[in-house]
Formats: C-alpha cells, sequence, structure tokens
C-alpha cells in the first residue's frame, strides 16, 4: 500500500474544494456583483478546510479481466477518467493518482491512488470528512472499482 504525506493531501484536498467553491460561486445576486467571486472564496474554503481531519481508507481488488500489466494499467487510467479526474500517473511505479467526487450527493472529493501490481491493485482513498462521517473514501473507492 502506498502512503502519501497527510499534509500534502490536505493541502491538494483543501485546493480542489476551494476550486470547486470559486466555480461554484454566483457572479452576482439581483444585478449586484458577487465579492466573493473569484480569490475571496477560494481563501476562506482553504483556511475552513485546512483543519478538518484526512481519512484514509483502502482496499484490494483484482482486474475484470486478466490481462497483462499494462493492460490493467491503462484499464485503471480509463476508469479513473471515467469516475473522476487523473491527476498524475506513474507508468515506472505503476500508479495512477487522481480526484473522485462521492459522499451525500458526490459533492466531497477524495484522492486515490491506484497501484498496479501483477496480480491485483491496491487502491488507497483520502478524503477530507467534517463533524459527520461521511465515509468518503470507501464510497469513492467503491465507485472507483465500479468504473473498471
Amino acid at each position: 500500500m502506498i502512503r502519501m504525506d497527510k499534509k500534502k493531501i490536505s493541502t491538494l484536498l483543501s485546493n480542489i474544494i476551494a476550486e470547486d467553491m470559486v466555480k461554484a460561486a454566483a457572479d452576482g445576486y439581483m444585478g449586484l456583483p458577487n465579492p466573493l467571486k473569484g480569490s475571496l472564496a477560494g481563501r476562506g474554503a482553504k483556511r475552513a478546510t485546512g483543519r478538518l481531519p484526512v481519512r484514509e481508507a483502502w482496499r484490494e481488488a483484482e482486474p475484470k479481466e486478466k490481462d497483462s500489466w499494462r493492460e490493467a494499467y491503462q484499464n485503471v487510467t480509463g476508469a479513473m477518467t471515467k469516475c473522476g479526474k487523473v491527476l498524475e500517473e506513474d507508468d515506472f511505479k505503476g500508479t495512477v493518482t487522481g480526484v473522485v467526487y462521492a459522499g451525500i450527493k458526490d459533492m466531497n472529493p477524495a484522492v486515490l491512488v491506484v497501484e498496479v501490481e501483477q496480480e491485483n491493485l491496491r487502491i488507497t482513498a483520502y478524503a477530507k470528512e467534517g463533524i459527520l462521517n461521511q465515509h468518503t473514501a470507501e464510497e469513492a473507492i467503491d465507485k472507483f472499482v465500479k468504473a473498471l
């Protein structure tokens, strides 16, 4: 199982949430411009989510078909694209990192790191959780496995 630095994951998740907040902010209301449209909404979201704990979940899965390593790696990349967004790929290590939205109404982002090995896939998910645990990391893994 690949373990990533929690601080790096926390920063990455905060940045993703901030980008989503800026995109979701309305341009204006009743003809008045929205002062939160732009960097203020992003900074507020980063500050608010900066202190939330990062939860981790992992699971091993088998590829649907017994393919070669290269085909399994391409299937993982395709499934990540289907259910989320690929952030980075590393052919040498055999890892694919991406973002999958899960939780209530698929609004909470989770970072998935998938390690492709000969016979199985190791999937690790990281998500920020507030007071109510939405089990975002587990749901993101389930969503990814279904996309395979």
